[in-house]
């Protein structure tokens, strides 16, 4: 299970030298020696306190003598600890951008092994037409900061933005829009949310200049009558379409 090196002295020597006996003394967190994602027990002889920067020490030194799928389960604590998703801890710890940076790229490609084709619990399936709804309907008449948070909004219309630039729907697309919303009328309290969110909020000058040069984009001058127009304007009575032509 584990390497040894110089790191796996050096975890044990920590344990040994740094365990907190007294855990009322001070503030600490309880490690297992051997992880219980390693096999390791809930028995005593298994669990020592440490202080916090102990603590994160050892789940570093974890990283240096272990391999294979463990290594992987080793990274994926130490992220989960720089980004202090246990709320009940008290942890202020110190590390690199460098450190970082490889922790959270390590833990991604553990995750995305660990996670890909039949070893992902949801693999081959897909939602019911009621799981579908429910989901719908919690989302409905939310923006993305709602249901994601400030930064993962950010990073969403960041990323939709990118995939949509310069691409185009497929005439099956724009079919199958148009077929979905004939009939269909806007939810009013909807409208209404959306109004109360955006009253009084002024757009900044560059997103003005950004909307200018979109609408300028979408006109089309007709090659029969001369005039300039919007796309939708120009499809429907210029082109093929213009009196211009037709006289």
């Amino acid at each position: 299970m584990f390497e040894k090196n110089k790191y796996l002295k050096e975890y044990y020597e920590i344990i040994e030298n740094n365990k907190i006996i007294d855990k009322k003394s001070q503030y600490c967190e309880k490690h297992h020696i051997i992880p219980k994602s390693l096999g390791g027990s809930d028995e005593k002889n298994n669990i020592v306190y440490l202080t916090a920067g102990d603590h994160f020490k050892c789940h570093k030194l974890l990283t240096k003598f272990t391999s294979g799928t463990d290594n992987g389960k080793m990274w994926n604590a130490v992220w989960r600890m720089m980004n202090k998703q246990c709320h009940a801890h008290e942890r202020d710890y110190i590390f690199t951008d460098k450190e970082y940076e490889e922790a959270r790229i390590k833990h991604a490609k553990a995750h995305s092994k660990r996670m890909s084709k039949e070893n992902n619990p949801f693999y081959g399936k897909t939602h019911t037409k009621e799981t579908k709804e429910k989901m719908s309907a919690m989302k409905k008449g939310k923006t993305y900061e709602e249901i994601f948070g400030e930064d993962r909004a950010a990073i969403m219309r960041e990323k939709r933005r990118e995939e949509s630039t310069g691409k185009k729907r497929s005439q099956t697309t724009k079919n199958k829009i148009r077929q979905n919303k004939l009939g269909k009328k806007r939810d009013p309290e909807l409208m209404k949310a959306i109004g109360l969110k955006n009253r009084g909020k002024k757009r900044n000058p560059e997103t003005i200049e950004k909307m200018k040069l979109i609408r300028e984009s979408r006109k089309q001058t007709c090659e029969h009558c001369g005039k300039t127009c919007m796309l939708t304007n120009y499809k429907r009575w210029h082109g093929e379409n213009c009196k211009q032509k037709q006289n």
